[in-house]
């Protein structure tokens, strides 16, 4: 179960804190890996356990808000591999002020995000659905977040060190003291599930599936304890996910396990929504 041998995947956002576990993971399973991310990794990535480079997984740089730069990606990868069977599309972006209070949000800072995680899923999809809809076939999958499901519990950011960790920026030294998780954050995840069971059905009769991930939160090291103590306490397990507990359900759904899964929005959170 769970072979994806011979298949062609493409991660958008590769090399970022989820998606380079996520490479790694469907290589394990036997698939051949293109990661496409910006070169430089993220905040997140970078202060962790970071390798940017793997000798059986390919690595092409792209601007996900460059429609130019995502034409040359796929054809990089078809000119090579001649199709592309599965698409990871696992980007985000954290302004500066991405955990500042609403009132103080800057408009460019909500722009940032949406630019990187709807406008780029767009052009992505759009490409990438071209060459599934001349193949007949293929295979999608968008990463959003419960907070597309639920609304953010601002409780669980007092006295986090979120910002200076994703964000780079420590808002602690100026005069805000209280971390908010920013209102851009949840808009852009609910649209992300609306477009995956939009273009679920867009694609009806053509043998293209797309599906959905929304994670809850995962495991950094970076992260302070008391943070991680009050996310712990909302969810019925107890404790944030470990990355191999997003890396499997991404399996599941790249795998022809799930090929009567589409429109799906698979929540894994460890409980967080059921309450």
């Amino acid at each position: 179960m769970f072979d994806l041998n011979n298949k062609v995947i493409l991660v958008v956002g590769g090399r970022g804190y989820l998606g380079r576990h996520f490479c790694q993971k469907l290589r394990s399973q036997g698939g051949q890996i293109i990661s496409a991310d910006m070169q430089a990794p993220s905040n997140a990535a970078s202060k962790s356990d970071f390798k940017t480079e793997f000798d059986d997984i390919d690595q092409i740089d792209i601007d996900v808000t460059n429609t130019e730069s995502i034409a040359t990606v796929v054809q990089s990868v078809m000119d090579k591999y001649g199709r592309i069977d599965v698409l990871i599309y696992s980007v985000t972006a954290k302004p500066e002020d991405f955990y500042a209070p609403f009132t103080e949000c800057s408009l460019q800072g909500w722009q940032k995000v949406f630019s990187a995680e709807m406008d780029g899923l767009f052009l992505v999809t759009q490409q990438v659905g071209q060459v599934m809809e001349k193949a007949k076939r293929g295979n999608i999958i968008l990463l959003s977040s419960i907070y597309g499901v639920v609304g953010n519990d601002q409780r669980i950011y007092e006295g986090a060190n979120l910002s200076t960790l994703y964000a780079g920026k420590n808002l602690h030294a100026g005069k805000i003291q209280r971390l908010y998780s920013h209102a851009a954050y949840p808009a852009v995840k609910g649209g992300v599930i609306s477009l995956a069971r939009y273009l679920a059905a867009y694609w009806e009769g053509q043998n293209i599936r797309v599906n959905c991930i929304s994670p809850g939160g995962v495991e950094h090291s970076g992260e302070n304890q008391k943070f991680v103590e009050q996310y712990s306490s909302h969810v019925p397990l107890g404790r944030k996910a470990k990355i191999d507990e997003i890396s499997g359900p991404i399996v599941f759904l790249a795998s022809d396990e799930s090929s009567y899964v589409n429109g799906h929005n698979l929540i894994v959170d460890g409980g967080w929504t059921a309450w």
